[in-house]
């Protein structure tokens, strides 16, 4: 199984103004002293997760993201950067079955990684990660990615999902309330800043 992290996305809901790095992967994250880009973040959970190679997927507009990839010595797969699922589809007839995690989840750690994998040699079918809606803290201005509902439950999604030719999907319910959190707005990001601070 391979991991493919999603770094392809144009970033359209965060302001520009209010960060340096002008692509939403390369922004820093952490304890001052000891940031790190998220795209490393992410890169870091999956070598050390129980994935066997990985690659990011980059788009036209993320060229820095790409620029970076290769100084940093990460492999590369170009998506035309038509959307989230769109760009699933265009890698699907290259890599049957893949990890893809979206380089935007600070929080991931490779036990998401392994379980969600796991669950995969389980059943076989496409796994999407996801987190009780209910469980997200109200105190937190969190903007889930994608909400659904599944066995009369209100699921989000979070940015992790093993994808596959099945025509069947099942949702994997993880328990930690942090994967719920995708850096997709400036609020995301200020709520994950603050969280890593207290760590």
């Amino acid at each position: 199984m391979i991991a493919i992290i999603l770094a392809g996305g144009k970033g359209s809901r965060m302001n520009r103004g209010t960060y340096t790095a002008s692509e939403k992967a390369l922004i820093r994250i952490g304890k001052r002293g000891n940031q790190k880009r998220l795209l490393d973040l992410v890169v870091e959970t999956v070598r050390a997760s129980n994935v066997e190679d990985f690659f990011v997927a980059v788009t036209k507009s993320t060229p820095k993201t790409k620029e970076y990839c290769k100084f940093a010595n990460y492999k590369t797969v170009e998506t035309p950067g038509e959307g989230y699922h769109e760009d699933l589809w265009y890698l699907l007839p290259r890599y049957p079955e893949f990890v893809s995690v979206a380089c935007d989840i600070p929080f991931l750690r490779s036990e998401h990684i392994n379980a969600i994998i796991d669950a995969y040699h389980s059943h076989r079918v496409s796994v999407t990660g996801a987190i009780p809606l209910d469980m997200l803290p109200e105190s937190e201005s969190i903007t889930p990615s994608h909400s659904f509902e599944y066995g009369g439950k209100e699921l989000v999604s979070c940015g992790i999902n093993v994808v596959t030719n099945s025509k069947d999907s099942i949702p994997f319910i993880f328990d930690d309330p942090l994967l719920a959190i995708n850096i997709n707005t400036d609020a995301d990001l200020r709520v994950a800043r603050r969280i890593l601070a207290l760590k």
